[in-house]
C-alpha cells in the first residue's frame, strides 16, 4: 500500500527526530511489522479521530528524554505552533482584548483537588497503630492529612520548619518521631534543630528504594 508506506515513513522520521538513539524508531518498526493492512488503516483512523495518540517510549536506565529546546526545534520542522495570541472577553458589551505577545498553549492532564474540610479532618483514637512500610499512623491512629497543594502553600509562605515537621518527623521518620513524642511528653514542645540529631530518614523512602531495587531498577533514593 503506497499510502501505508508514506505514513510509516513519516512516523519513523518523526521518531528519529525525537529520539536520536533509534530506540523509538525500532519500536515502531516492530509495531508496524505486526500490523495487517486492515489493522494499520484502523490505527490511522483512530489517530485522525483523536481516539489514539503516538506514544514516545522512554525506558528506565536509558538516556532517552525530551527537552523543551528540542521540541521547539522539531515543532518548527513539522509546522507545530506552540505559541499563540490569546483573546480575552470580559463581557458581551466590551471588545476582545488580544495579548501583545504570544503564549505557550499545550494540552496537559489535570486533576481537581478535593479540598473539602469535612474530608480532611478526623480525630485519631490513639497513637499506637503504625504502618511499618511507611512508619506513618494508620487505622484508628490516622488523623488529618496534608495534601501536596497545601505543602506548596507552606513552602510559598516560607514555613520550611513546619513543612519539615510534617513530611519528615510526622511523616515517617522512625527515630525522629520517637524523639519528637518524647520531647513533647517531657517538655511540652519540640525543637526541630534538636530532633535532627535523632533523624533516621523517612521509612517510606527506604521502602520505595527496596521496591525499585527488587524490580532491578537502579536508583539513588
Amino acid at each position: 500500500m503506497p499510502n501505508r508506506k508514506n505514513a510509516e515513513e513519516y512516523i519513523l522520521t518523526l521518531m528519529k527526530d525525537l529520539d536520536s538513539t533509534g530506540y523509538n524508531t525500532q519500536k515502531y518498526l516492530e509495531i508496524f511489522k505486526e500490523m495487517s493492512d486492515t489493522d494499520f488503516h484502523n490505527y490511522m483512523l483512530k489517530l485522525q479521530n483523536k481516539q489514539a495518540k503516538l506514544v514516545f517510549f522512554a525506558p528506565h536506565n536509558q538516556d532517552i528524554r525530551l527537552t523543551t529546546e528540542k521540541l521547539l526545534v522539531i515543532g518548527q520542522k513539522y509546522n507545530v505552533e506552540f505559541f499563540e495570541y490569546l483573546n480575552f472577553t470580559e463581557n458581551k458589551d466590551t471588545p476582545d482584548h488580544k495579548t501583545p505577545i504570544k503564549y505557550m498553549v499545550v494540552d496537559l492532564p489535570y486533576k481537581r483537588q478535593s479540598q473539602n474540610l469535612v474530608k480532611k479532618i478526623s480525630i485519631p483514637e490513639h497513637n499506637k497503630t503504625i504502618d511499618y512500610l511507611t512508619y506513618q499512623p494508620t487505622g484508628d491512629s490516622k488523623g488529618a492529612r496534608i495534601s501536596y497543594p497545601e505543602l506548596q502553600l507552606l513552602l510559598g509562605l516560607g514555613l520550611e520548619r513546619s513543612l519539615d515537621e510534617m513530611v519528615r518527623f510526622r511523616g515517617g521518620d522512625k527515630n525522629g518521631f520517637a524523639a519528637y513524642n518524647s520531647m513533647f511528653l517531657r517538655y511540652g514542645n519540640a525543637n526541630i534543630k534538636t530532633l535532627n540529631n535523632y533523624s533516621s530518614g523517612v521509612e517510606s523512602t527506604k521502602s520505595l528504594k527496596v521496591y525499585l531495587t527488587s524490580m532491578h531498577i537502579s536508583n539513588t533514593i
